[in-house]
């Protein structure tokens, strides 16, 4: 969806140019102007709106900030920290992805838990991706 509206004001603002290059009478010059001037700031502003509230909403929740430990069994995973306790079962998890530093669990197509390699022993982290293929199954 989100890719739609930055579709639709990059075409506002190629047929603002338009108009401008094509069209140079005192009317259409000022309009032309403002939609490229309109265009471009929305489009930063879409581009730009998601990452500061992320960091916003990062900074002002204590829970985010909080160290968390995971505890990972045969019957799900559990995290701890002081704000929060959790017991998920594997079954709650559609998908698994590994990356150069992360675990991501998908517990929905577009929802993730992002754990870092860096919070693993050397020999847990191939445990764990163990742990993922038979609970979860292939990435």
């Amino acid at each position: 969806m989100r890719w739609i509206a930055y579709f639709i004001v990059a075409c506002a603002i190629i047929v603002s140019l338009t108009a401008l290059l094509i069209d140079r009478g005192a009317g259409t010059t000022s309009v032309a102007v403002f939609g490229v001037v309109f265009g471009t700031l929305w489009f930063a502003y879409m581009l730009l709106a998601p990452r500061l509230s992320t960091r916003r909403q990062f900074r002002n929740n204590p829970t985010a900030k909080s160290q968390i430990t995971l505890d990972a069994s045969e019957r799900g995973l559990e995290f701890h920290s002081p704000h929060v306790e959790s017991k998920v079962a594997w079954s709650a998890y559609v998908a698994w992805g590994e990356g150069k530093s992360v675990f991501v669990l998908m517990p929905q197509p577009r929802a993730y838990i992002a754990i870092p390699k860096r919070a693993f022993a050397e020999d847990q982290i191939g445990e764990f991706r163990e742990m993922l293929r038979s609970n979860i199954g292939t990435k």
